[in-house]
């Protein structure tokens, strides 16, 4: 520094030494887009995974009585929009265990046969 002055300009041989990340002036910085792009990628990826695992319990409940189903479905819609885990527990265990053989419901014919005797 003499007489006051800076020297801003950067001489060849110290831009020789710069590592690959450190973008010359002007130019596209390609290393911040990599990894703005790979983490785009992680957190679609991740958010694929989570609602992956989020229907889990309603794959379950396919097949089951209407009620089981939509009871299923309530409970995993709560635990998405309140994040609170212990719904979507709730929701799975509803989910695995058949409803209509704990709780039987009775059925005209149920109640006309009972009738009957």
């Amino acid at each position: 520094m003499r007489g006051g002055q800076v020297n801003s300009s950067i001489s060849d041989e110290a831009l020789a030494r710069l590592p690959f990340w450190v973008t010359p002036p002007g130019e596209t910085d390609g290393f911040l887009i990599v990894v703005g792009l790979v983490l785009v990628i992680v957190l679609l990826g991740f958010g694929a995974l989570y609602f992956t695992v989020q229907a889990i319990p309603d794959r379950m409940a396919a097949g089951a009585h209407k009620v089981q189903m939509q009871l299923v479905g309530v409970l995993g819609l709560i635990s998405l929009f309140t994040l609170n885990n212990a719904f979507w527990i709730a929701a799975i265990l509803i989910a695995a265990v058949p409803l209509h053989e704990i709780f039987p419901l009775k059925t005209e014919v149920d109640v006309s046969e009972s009738d009957d005797a």
